[in-house]
């Protein structure tokens, strides 16, 4: 199930919001999870959605991501939260997340905070994939994430800025493979609040499957209300409405990652 006993390490990537990254994440790591992959979260955002998207408070946890990536504490069973659902476990964040570039002292390679925290205790190994969701920019947050995955997944909102979105998304990735992270892939474009019922969507569609050397994963995320609800239910869809189309299309997405990466 794992390569080499390593987990496969992937985050989603925009530098736009709004776009279903945080939702992504929670959704594909379930289905991934269900299928009995031992599945770990990590909450690079500020925000806090994936946090509070898998059903905890972030204003009252006392241990987060911030406390790893300034040091005082190692990512462990002190930081790592089981949820409810098996096999999925969450690094959390707190809004305080964004306040710890500032604290950090003067140093080189502050890039590297988060793959040096996660490879120190041999997390990778405990895991079969590694899942981070990342603010809707490329800072500091971003760029940590950038040096310390295997691949990048993209979602495409079906929008007008969603190509230069994209370029941007691309031209990070590329400069953090040659700066940061040598082995750092693209893994794919997720399609998401897609509309097949009207042309511009379905133009959209045609035009990043013309896109050469970038996979479009066959899996769509089509507009729907029941996405938006898991978000304030705290519970990722595949548990919310197992038998509806959404919870289908991850399911899907998780079986064409797992043939790819």
């Amino acid at each position: 199930m794992v390569k080499d006993d390593v987990a496969r390490s992937i985050a989603c990537i925009s530098g736009k919001g709004g776009v279903g990254k945080t939702t992504t994440v929670i959704n594909l790591a379930a289905s991934l999870a269900e299928q009995g992959n031992r599945v770990l979260v990590v909450d690079c955002d500020p925000q806090s959605n994936l946090t509070s998207g898998l059903g905890f408070n972030p204003y009252t946890l006392p241990v987060t991501l911030r406390d790893v990536l300034a040091g005082r504490v190692h990512l462990n069973g002190e930081v790592i939260l089981p949820t409810r659902w098996e096999n999925l476990s969450l690094v959390p964040a707190n809004p305080d997340l964004s306040a710890v570039e500032a604290e950090l002292p003067s140093q080189l390679h502050r890039e590297l905070l988060l793959r040096n925290a996660v490879n120190a205790n041999g997390t990778t190994t405990h895991y079969d994939f590694i899942l981070y969701d990342t603010p809707p920019n490329f800072g500091f947050h971003t760029i940590n994430a950038l040096a310390a995955i295997q691949w990048v997944l993209v979602p495409v909102q079906m929008s007008g800025y969603a190509i230069k979105g994209l370029k941007e998304v691309l031209r990070s990735v590329h400069a953090a493979r040659q700066r940061l992270n040598p082995d750092l892939r693209i893994l794919g474009i997720v399609p998401t609040f897609v509309n097949l019922r009207t042309n511009f969507s379905r133009d959209m569609l045609d035009g990043l499957r013309e896109i050469p050397n970038l996979r479009v994963f066959d899996s769509i995320i089509k507009l729907t209300v029941k996405l938006q609800e898991t978000s304030l239910a705290g519970v990722p869809v595949t548990a919310y409405a197992s038998s509806s189309d959404a919870a289908q299309a991850y399911r899907s997405l998780a079986a064409e990652i797992l043939a790819y990466a």
